[in-house]
């Protein structure tokens, strides 16, 4: 039996933490992926490329499905099993396994649901009824939040789902250098701005206007570092003459993470606005949530998330805003982010259990499913 890494995102940080996680199961690994415009990525696999694909652009990547038949047709017999990440591809790895009549095993990862999936339109209509009839195909649906599974696939959707498993965005314990006190940052001087850390995908023209004008009010200083996104690129410019407003570029996770979160005071872990009544932006894990646990750095959420709840069920941790009120968030920001605040917050984070944050036996978990479906 050998597995095949189906990445619809071969530069996908996340992505490339789970084929290394994956590689440690004792398991022979063939990847087979896609490329984006996204971060540079140094990995220690080669893959073998299906083609480049811009991003949300599904009606250019014929080619893409061709050449993955193409791949897996080569390349996989009976048992093995597929591991795929991107619901197009899922679908692609099922049209495969119907019609080659190997009998194999593919397990479906969603780290996020696209917008499409809860749009009202015909398209929005025929993609969920695609997915109503695919997901209970599957094999095993790994999520990456629980409220995925619970809200969305079992609670809105109704979807039987076979076997399922969760697998957090935390952080693995090999990835990263255990941080240290000296790590934290204590605020001596009164009269220092108080640093705020946005990093990542810059996806969120919300989060990016408020800390604009937030930077504005003189006593904080905004540093920036990760990837613009087609909608926010021009981001990059505008910033530039902002005086207390820093983009550091791009950055190598999880290489960088301890540079990054040691030279700032709070995490802007805001998941990217959303004003629609229901969608991704509910259910969805952001990886500063994590990080910032980890590095014991309190953080800013956005209300009505799952980040959110899990950090008031966590206790007095983080800062609740809601960006669909620009002024009243940057009014609650500019009371609430003191260094006497910072402080209380920092020192609750000391005592959150370190499994709610790092990886500890969902791994296991998986390679039993894997020795029992040989």
């Amino acid at each position: 039996m050998k597995m095949i890494f189906v990445s619809n995102n071969w530069s996908d940080a996340h992505q490339q933490t789970r084929l290394k996680a994956l590689a440690k199961l004792k398991v022979s690994i063939l990847c087979i992926a896609v490329r984006r415009e996204y971060y540079k990525v140094n990995s220690p696999y080669f893959p073998i490329i299906i083609g480049n694909v811009a991003h949300g652009r599904y009606t250019k990547r014929i080619g893409i499905y061709v050449r993955l038949l193409h791949q897996l047709s080569k390349n996989v017999v009976s048992k093995d099993c597929l591991y795929v990440l991107g619901f197009d591809l899922m679908m692609v790895s099922l049209i495969f396994r119907f019609f080659s009549g190997n009998k194999i095993k593919i397990i479906y990862e969603v780290p996020d649901v696209r917008e499409m999936f809860f749009a009202t339109s015909i398209r929005g209509n025929l993609i969920r009824w695609v997915e109503r009839s695919a997901i209970p195909k599957i094999d095993l649906l790994v999520v990456t939040s629980p409220d995925f599974l619970t809200h969305y696939f079992v609670g809105l959707r109704k979807i039987p789902i076979q076997n399922s498993l969760i697998i957090e965005n935390k952080i693995h314990p090999t990835d990263n250098e255990n941080p240290h006190p000296e790590l934290i940052t204590e605020i001596p001087d009164l009269n220092r701005k108080i640093r705020i850390g946005y990093f990542g995908v810059l996806r969120c023209p919300a989060s990016l206007d408020c800390l604009i004008k937030l930077s504005q009010n003189g006593k904080y200083e905004i540093i920036l570092r990760g990837i613009f996104m087609p909608l926010t690129r021009h981001y990059e410019k505008a910033i530039l003459d902002k005086k207390h407003m820093h983009y550091l570029g791009p950055y190598q996770a999880p290489q960088d993470l301890k540079f990054n979160y040691s030279t700032v005071d709070i995490v802007w872990a805001a998941y990217p606005f959303s004003d629609r009544a229901i969608g991704n932006h509910l259910y969805a894990r952001t990886n500063r949530f994590y990080e910032s646990l980890y590095f014991k750095k309190p953080f800013i959420v956005q209300e009505g998330t799952s980040d959110a709840k899990t950090a008031k069920m966590l206790g007095n941790i983080a800062l609740e805003i809601n960006l669909k009120n620009e002024e009243e968030t940057i009014k609650f920001l500019c009371q609430n982010l003191t260094p006497d605040k910072l402080s209380i917050l920092g020192k609750n984070m000391f005592t959150i259990p370190k499994e709610k944050y790092q990886i500890t036996n969902e791994y296991n978990d998986l390679e039993t499913w894997l020795q029992l479906n040989r």
